[in-house]
Parts: C-alpha cells; sequence; structure tokens
C-alpha cells in the first residue's frame, strides 16, 4: 500500500512538472505573441514620433493663423490621429498578452515580471490615448491661449505618466537582471 501511495505522489508530482512546462511553454508562447505586437508598434510609433514633433513641436510657435495651418496640414493630422490609435491599440494587445501569460502557472518572479510589462505597456497606451486627444483638441480649436494651454497640460501630463512607465520598466529590467534563470529574455 505504502509502495503505492509513493507510486501515486511520484506520478502526481511528475504530472505538476509537465503541467507546470506546458503552462511556462504556453506563457513564453504568448510573451513572444507580445514582443510581435510591440515590434509592429515601434514601427508606427518611428512614423507618429516625428510627425508628432513636426506638427505640435517648435513649429507651432510659429504659426500665426492655427486654422490655416491644420487645414495645410490636414493629411499630416489625419494620419497622426491614424497612427496614434494603431499604438494605443498595440500596446493594449502587448499587454493583454503579457497579462495572459501571468494568469498562468509560472514562476512568481517570472509572473512579477510579465505583470510590470503590461503595466508599462497600459501607461504607454494612455500616453498615447492622452496625445490623440490632444491632437483632436488642437484640430477642434482656434484659439492660440487656448492651444498653448491645451499643449503645457499636455507636456505635464504626459511627462508623468512616461515617468510612470519608464519605471515599470526599470523594475522589469532589475526583476529580470536579477533572476536570470527565471527570466530569460528582456522585452
Amino acid at each position: 500500500m505504502r509502495k503505492n501511495i509513493w507510486l501515486l505522489m511520484l506520478l502526481i508530482a511528475v504530472s505538476l512538472g509537465f503541467a507546470c512546462d506546458g503552462q511556462l511553454d504556453e506563457a513564453n508562447k504568448l510573451v513572444n505573441e507580445g514582443n510581435a505586437l510591440l515590434g509592429k508598434n515601434n514601427e508606427a510609433l518611428a512614423k507618429a514620433s516625428p510627425l508628432f514633433t513636426e506638427l505640435l513641436g517648435d513649429n507651432l510657435t510659429k504659426v500665426e493663423d492655427f486654422d490655416k495651418y491644420k487645414a495645410d496640414n490636414k493629411a499630416k493630422f489625419d494620419e497622426l490621429v491614424k497612427l496614434g490609435e494603431q499604438t494605443e491599440k498595440g500596446w493594449n494587445d502587448a499587454a493583454a498578452k503579457f497579462e495572459d501569460a501571468a494568469k498562468l502557472k509560472v514562476d512568481d518572479k517570472f509572473k512579477e515580471y510579465l505583470k510590470l510589462g503590461a503595466q508599462e505597456f497600459r501607461k504607454r497606451s494612455e500616453i498615447d490615448k492622452a496625445e490623440n486627444g490632444l491632437v483632436k483638441a488642437f484640430l477642434a480649436e482656434s484659439d492660440g491661449e487656448k492651444i498653448n494651454t491645451l499643449v503645457g497640460d499636455f507636456n505635464k501630463k504626459s511627462a508623468e505618466m512616461k515617468k510612470e512607465a519608464d519605471d515599470f520598466r526599470a523594475k522589469a529590467e532589475k526583476l529580470a537582471k536579477d533572476n536570470p534563470g527565471v527570466i530569460g529574455g528582456s522585452k
């Protein structure tokens, strides 16, 4: 009878080991899918960032007629809004993959790493949503003072959110560095 109990316990332990390996494989698959989404997102960001700077950066201080400026650059603003919506969705989709992976039976440190990654991506999505909100508010406004207030408020809010996202990334990178056997790669 004792032999049967020990064999049963050994069988259960081996089964749990295979189940955990399967969960780890599934988690890694989800992380790879999330990273692929981030790769596509980076392509959109590479287009959006310079366009945002061009349209709403230092050039904006030289604008005398905002309505004309918006009309002259309508196609660029439309592209910027489209890219902003795309990157916002990309961050959220990648976050969802990392959150799904964190729900699986994986090492607690790996789980923490995944959650930090998801938090970073959600925060970066918020940044893109706020940026898109600024673009749309700018397009709807003609008063120079109100536009300056919009831009100033956005810059402050954006800087705070970027710091939060960077803090999540730094924590995840430290966790990965401190646990290389558990966390096999970085985002």
